[in-house]
């Protein structure tokens, strides 16, 4: 994921040299360099595939969800996913408001320092042979937990434009979640059974690819998002037995093809405003030394003192809030999805975004190194 952001800012500044229509020369003699604009264009093809790479990784995250983890990691979870949705919003709010920023803004930071990626947390802990130990568990099911309270949060924000559609938004959030959720449960498994009576080559990934749409086209007209309809259908879908049939050719699909291209121009993006300077660099450096120490503070905090409550021990408690301090793709994909609502000022978009960027990559770095020291010693 970070090489392919890498590959965007490179692609980005590429494209900024070579097909921004000016005109350059070696010694006498210009270069015929190509003038790419997609402002002609009604729809920007990079764009539009990257926006289908959101829908693929999202639905992915609903196919690797499953009720039975929820309910086996049972009361620990829930206080470490609580506590660490809760103190780093509260966090990452107040940071704004100090920063100077409207309220609104604020609280897009408090949202984007919510959810957890736990990719590289699972791998340390498989390392050290401890997934399977009360903490390890707590971890993988804290982190379901709050990645869907961080989506469903996601949903509210989208949709407010004033405090007084508060309420309505919460309400069509509600209602979006009630019907889609009820229809699934009573009627996909009748239409996966298509899958089964079609004798057609991957009939029942074309079916599923199918409730994947349908899914994120009705979420998009609700004035919810697409991507948190691409979340429910694969939910939905990752609940039927037959979803092992398809895990992997849509990984392959996502993975090999859509979701690099978001990656690559949520990179490529960093270059749509160039008017940068020193001044400009050193505020976002400052920007995002705050946001980042927030960041780690508000999950050690808010994730150890919910495993704390929930009867584990300190030690295990700071295991799991270290375990929590990771963010990836749905911290990514918050920016990028307010940044297309215009929900806030364009120059604060790229700080929050750099910064954001910075903050997956450094907790990507530190977090196995602080799992493997609090584990140090341990029998």
């Amino acid at each position: 994921m970070i090489g392919e952001i890498i590959a965007g800012i490179i692609l980005g500044g590429v494209v900024v040299l070579l097909f921004s229509g000016q005109e350059f020369y070696i010694f006498d003699y210009q270069l015929p360099i190509p003038v790419l604009d997609f402002k002609n264009y009604n729809v920007n093809p990079f764009k539009f595939l990257a926006e289908i790479g959101i829908l693929f990784l999202l639905f992915i995250s609903g196919l690797e969800i499953s009720f039975s983890r929820l309910k086996k990691t049972g009361k620990a979870s829930t206080y470490v996913a609580i506590g660490g949705v809760i103190t780093p919003l509260i966090f990452g709010f107040l940071s704004g408001i100090f920063l100077g920023l409207s309220a609104q803004t604020s609280l897009v930071i408090g949202l984007i320092l919510t959810a957890t990626s736990v990719g590289i947390t699972v791998r340390t802990l498989m390392d050290l042979n401890v997934l399977d130990t009360e903490v390890g568990t707590t971890i993988l099911g804290g982190a379901v937990i709050d990645d869907v309270i961080g989506i469903i949060l996601l949903a509210f924000v989208l949709g407010i434009e004033s405090l007084t559609d508060a309420l309505w938004i919460g309400l069509r959030i509600a209602l979006f979640f009630l019907i889609f959720l009820y229809l699934g449960l009573k009627v996909i498994d009748k239409v996966l059974d298509l899958g089964e009576k079609i004798h057609l080559p991957k009939a029942f990934l074309s079916i599923s690819l199918s409730v994947l749409l349908i899914y994120s086209f009705f979420a998009e007209k609700s004035g919810i998002s697409g991507i948190i309809g691409a979340f429910v259908a694969g939910l939905l879908i990752g609940q039927n037995i037959r979803s092992t049939k398809i895990t992997d050719d849509i990984k392959a699909l996502g993975y090999g093809f859509f979701i690099p291209i978001f990656f690559v121009w949520v990179g490529f993006s960093l270059w749509e405003d160039s008017s940068m300077n020193i001044t400009y660099l050193a505020s976002i450096a400052i920007f995002s030394i705050i946001i980042i120490i927030v960041a780690i503070a508000g999950k050690i905090i808010g994730c150890g003192l919910g495993a704390r409550l929930s009867g584990l021990s300190n030690r295990e408690s700071l295991q799991i809030g270290v375990g929590m301090i990771p963010r990836m793709e749905l911290a990514l994909i918050i920016v990028h999805t307010v940044a297309t609502q215009n929900l806030i000022p364009t120059g604060i978009t790229k700080k929050i975004l750099i910064s954001t960027i910075l903050l997956t990559i450094i907790t990507t770095i530190i977090t196995p190194f602080l799992i493997k020291a609090t584990f140090k010693n341990k029998k």
